[in-house]
């Protein structure tokens, strides 16, 4: 303590000789200086005494002699004691270290010396060892600022100051204080903000602050229960986040404790005697909120709950319940009552009114169900709310007969239907059916017969006669009885195909019907809808609807989207129900289910013919607007043709090049597409096509080819004439021809004899020469071996006779291989005129060796044959000239050569030398190719 005293007497010399070098003006130093700490508030009082009124302040941490205030302030003195004060509000806890204070007096020209240093110890002198944190369980409202330090024990070293989990920045304040500062603080948990101080020896030391809010109770209300006591309440309003007991709200009302809002068992209080005026004061350690209200009695009424509450009756359609008061006050009141009455179907509210109420009469109750009533009470003079709702009684009322049933009889064919009913709800069923009772009558029998059915079924087959309609009746049995049977007359069947049905969308998933209004509805009207093309257990929906109404909505909860409906609307009068109007439509179009069905591709030449078939109307899901044609080509999809006609199923794709190709044909709605069928087909050459092309090719190569050998032939026309066709000389008749014609003196040839012999006289009859019979030479001859190398002739005879202009003969050309002139000594080349062969009626002729002509064989049997026909008995000589000889009168070549015929020709030469005569030019022998090599025209 010694040292303390004297480093603060050092202190003040050292300022007092700096004053006194300044060579300021000297004033009154103040005096008497104290310093009173209030350490839950971390405030420090000052008091001293001066003549001045404005005064310099400096507060020094006191180890580090750190400055944290030096202001200047004014205090006037206190006009009693003399002594001037003033407030320090320190932003640390005063237990953090030691503050040390000095004052000096100033005024306009001078200033005084600082007052000696005035000292309050921390809890961080040696004397106290011990590691503390400060402050301890401190209480501040959110958003506030504040500063914890950390004293660290003697001879510990200091690691760090965690505030909510988080490391902080610390300050060092002396030797062993530390201090870290927090701004903006939210609200703590439940159990506070802990901040904790960390040594390195692992040695923790803490505290805990409470940040939260004043109170915010608001809203105090005051009413009796019993017509005599009071029940204050509030509403509590924010949360304080103040929950330890110490810091909790305390409440009292009209200077009463409120122990159990205190406690926070409820926020309200109660008094035994009814007071006008109430008043009430909630305080917390951050604040104080005080409530006021004021009511006469009769106005804050608020009834206890009804009790002991039962069913004194029950019946079908009704029941009576009654109930007690726990006050006997409320006998007397006048007050009004709510009876909630609940079923699984419904709920109602209904409300009744008397003095004392205590029992009611339910009606309009249901049979058959069950009911739960709760009820509650109010003063009906002066209204305040309504009292406790009692505990939920049961009612279960009892059975009666059923409804009639709503009953339809759907026709699927001209003679049978089936009769169908609409299943009744618990409300209507009165009670667990046991029955169906179907029955049917026609003009022809008497009486109705009953069929029985379980309950869980909802139509019946009906088979009607030719004769009458049938009327039927349905009708449903429980317990309590039979309900009133509903009848239905079979109307006219109509279907479809018979009918112009008009195509009907939905809009939002629903059907909005109109027809125009008919004079015989005095009944009404039904709406039917039935997925269309559905026969046998179909499901058939209804509704009945007034004459008064002609339109009508089907709702989305009795439809299927992508499903076809036929609608229909009936006319219903006294008779059979008759139909008015019907169409068919989707609710909701979807794309197609499935593809259109059997594509198929044919190949016409060089056009594909796509085919198909349409899809099932259960697949299709919406009215099939059109068709869409593709070539996939790779990873695409080229479209090919848009159809819009849905009844059209083929289509013809043309000019196709041989390839191979893959066709999709895709049906669609309004909806979109469906997924498509595919084709594949591969284009080849065509059958007709391949025939023309195979006879067409050939005949234009052969063509080409022969205009190619004839332009080649014509360039070697010469070539070609000396190679096949050599020139042959003309025949050169030497001596004088003019005389008179008669017989030739040839030399036989060396290889032929001829013998030449002269007829005595001419028949004119013949056309011809006529070989002679050569018996004696034939037998002479008949052992003689020609001998072809030897240069003697052979014999042969003729007879030269001139042939007429008018004789008929046919030029022959001679083929044989002989060529060359005459042979013999004398080179005499011999001509001769119409030589001719006897023929046989059968117009053969018979050679045999030697020479033999070319003749005309023919048929001439009214001409003897016998003494001309000529016999050649040496087969054997084949040597000589062999004519064809089989040619007949009717051949055209023998009218072609008949003007060759009788020409003078050399023996052993096969051309015809010289013409029969100058009328007649003889047909070449020659074709138009021959010509066309000579070169000639």
């Amino acid at each position: 303590m010694q040292g303390w005293v004297i480093l603060a007497l050092l202190l003040s010399l050292r300022v007092l000789r700096s004053q006194g070098q300044n060579g300021l003006a000297e004033l009154p130093v103040p005096h008497g200086l104290t310093l009173q700490p209030d350490l839950p508030t971390q405030t420090l009082s000052l008091t001293w005494q001066s003549d001045s009124s404005l005064f310099d302040i400096e507060i020094f941490h006191t180890e580090l002699m750190n400055v944290v205030l030096n202001e200047t302030v004014a205090v006037k003195a206190d006009p009693v004691t003399g002594q001037h004060g003033w407030t320090w509000l320190s932003p640390s806890p005063l237990e953090c270290t030691s503050h040390s204070v000095r004052i000096r007096a100033r005024n306009q020209q001078a200033v005084s010396q600082w007052s000696p240093l005035q000292t309050i110890p921390g809890s961080d002198i040696p004397e106290m060892s011990e590691s503390n944190m400060y402050p301890q369980d401190k209480v501040v409202p959110v958003g506030s600022n504040m500063t914890f330090c950390c004293i660290v024990k003697e001879k510990h070293d200091f690691k760090e100051i965690m505030y909510r989990g988080q490391e902080m920045s610390a300050t060092r304040l002396s030797r062993r204080t530390y201090a870290i500062t927090v701004t903006n603080q939210r609200a703590s948990d439940r159990t506070g903000t802990n901040v904790v101080c960390c040594s390195p020896s692992l040695t923790l030391t803490g505290t805990v602050v409470f940040v939260g809010y004043p109170p915010g109770d608001e809203g105090l209300v005051c009413e009796t229960r019993d017509l005599a006591s009071a029940e204050c309440s509030w509403d509590k309003g924010r949360e304080t986040h103040l929950r330890k007991k110490i810091n909790r709200t305390n409440y009292t009302l009209n200077g009463r404790v409120c122990s159990e809002a205190n406690e926070g068992k409820s926020w309200g209080c109660s008094s035994k005697v009814w007071e006008e005026n109430w008043s009430l004061v909630a305080r917390n350690p951050l604040g104080t909120v005080r409530l006021t209200d004021s009511a006469q009695l009769a106005d804050r009424v608020h009834l206890l709950a009804p009790a002991n509450v039962t069913a004194v009756e029950v019946k079908a359609w009704n029941a009576t319940l009654q109930w007690s008061w726990p006050v006997a006050a409320y006998k007397k009141l006048e007050m009004v009552c709510q009876l909630q009455l609940i079923s699984h179907e419904l709920s109602s509210t209904r409300n009744y009114s008397g003095i004392g109420l205590s029992s009611v009469m339910l009606e309009g109750l249901w049979p058959d169900v069950d009911y739960t009533v709760t009820l509650c009470c109010g003063s009906k003079q002066a209204f305040w709310k309504w009292g406790d709702v009692s505990a939920p009684y049961s009612i279960h009322t009892k059975m009666d007969r059923p409804d009639a049933l709503d009953v339809w009889l759907w026709m699927d064919s001209s003679n049978t239907g089936r009769v169908h009913w609409k299943p009744l709800s618990e409300r209507k069923s009165h009670g667990a059916l046991v029955r169906y009772e179907v029955s049917q009558s026609s003009a022809e029998e008497d009486g109705w017969t009953p069929v029985y059915l379980s309950p869980e079924s909802f139509s019946y087959p009906i088979i009607l006669n030719n004769s009458s309609d049938i009327t039927v009746a349905v009708a449903a049995r429980n317990p309590a009885g039979l309900s009133q049977p509903s009848t239905v007359t079979t109307p006219a069947y109509r279907a479809d195909s018979q009918l112009s049905v008009p195509e009907l969308l939905g809009t939002n998933g629903k059907f909005d019907l109109s027809w125009q209004p008919n004079a015989n509805a005095s009944r009404g009207y039904v709406v039917e809808w039935v997925p269309t093309g559905c026969s046998g257990l179909c499901p058939v929906n209804w509704e009945k609807v007034p004459e008064s109404d002609s339109s009508f909505t089907v709702k989305p909860d009795s439809l299927k989207e992508g499903v076809r409906y036929t609608l229909s609307v009936y006319v219903l009068s006294t008779g059979a129900a008759t139909l008015l109007q019907r169409w068919q439509g989707y609710s909701q179009e979807m794309i197609p289910a499935q593809s259109v069905g059997e594509l198929s591709a044919n190949q016409t030449g060089s056009d594909v013919m796509l085919s198909w078939k349409d899809t099932a109307m259960e697949r299709q899901r919406g009215f099939i607007r059109g068709y869409t044609i593709y070539l996939a080509n790779a990873s695409r999809l080229d479209l090919v043709a848009n159809i819009s006609n849905p009844e059209r199923r083929s289509y013809r794709v043309k000019g196709l090049p041989l390839s191979s190709y893959k066709f999709i044909v895709k049906a669609y709605t309004s909806a979109g597409e469906d997924p498509g069928s595919t084709v594949a087909i591969k284009m080849e050459m065509d059958t007709a096509d391949m025939l023309f092309v195979g006879i067409l090719v050939p005949l234009a190569a052969m063509f080409c080819g022969l205009i190619l050998i004839s332009i080649c032939c014509y360039k070697k026309r010469e070539w070609v004439k000396k190679a096949f066709y050599p020139e042959i000389p003309g025949p050169k008749v030497p001596g004088d021809w003019s005389s008179s014609q008669g017989p030739l003196d040839v030399k036989p040839s060396p290889h032929s004899l001829v013998h030449i012999e002269e007829s005595p006289e001419w028949n004119f009859s013949k056309k011809g020469l006529v070989p002679v019979p050569e018996e004696e030479e034939e037998s002479e001859n008949d052992n003689i071996e020609v001998d072809t190398d030897s240069d003697e002739p052979a014999l042969l005879k003729y007879y030269n006779q001139v042939v007429g202009g008018g004789s008929r003969s046919n030029h022959v050309s001679d083929s044989s291989g002989s060529s060359t002139a005459s042979v013999g000594s004398t080179q005499t080349e011999i001509t001769y005129t119409g030589i001719q062969s006897p023929t046989s009626s059968q117009g053969v002729c018979v050679g045999g060796g030697g020479y033999r002509p070319q003749v005309q064989c023919a048929a001439e049997p009214a001409e003897p044959q016998d003494e001309f026909e000529a016999v050649f008995q040496d087969d054997g000589l084949n040597t000589g000239y062999k004519p064809q000889c089989s040619w007949q009168l009717d051949s055209p070549e023998a009218e072609n050569f008949s003007g060759s015929l009788g020409s003078p020709t050399s023996v052993t030469s096969s051309q015809f030398l010289i013409p029969e005569s100058s009328e007649e030019k003889p047909q070449s022998s020659s074709t138009w190719f021959h010509s066309f090599l000579s070169g000639k025209s």
